[in-house]
């Protein structure tokens, strides 16, 4: 599944800590500040095809992460069932969310 660029950017914010410096670096500049890749490549001094690699590769982990653990996920279904208060729904998405293993 690709994700766009605000999707990329959520999450980013979630698991951006899991990812290298450098990868983590072009991600925020890329998908945060819409440069390019060239812009990119200037402002670290990097060549254009060192930032695509290390954007990829940062995607490549941020969408296993998000397979693996759903936290962007559960925080969207959360945030749609308080802004609802529909406390029922918290409580069986919090409940589905504890039970799976």
């Amino acid at each position: 599944m690709a994700f766009t660029k605000i999707q990329l950017s959520q999450l980013l914010a979630v698991y951006g800590g899991l990812l290298t410096d450098k990868q983590r670096d072009a991600m925020k500049m890329y998908c945060d500040c819409d440069c390019s890749l060239a812009e990119i490549a200037e402002e670290v001094g990097i060549s254009r095809q060192g930032v695509r690699d290390a954007i990829v590769k940062g995607e490549n982990t941020l969408t296993k992460l998000e397979s693996e653990l759903a936290l962007c996920r559960l925080h969207s279904v959360l945030a749609v069932a308080v802004a609802q208060n529909d406390k029922d729904e918290v409580f069986e998405v919090v409940k589905h969310f504890i039970s799976k293993e």
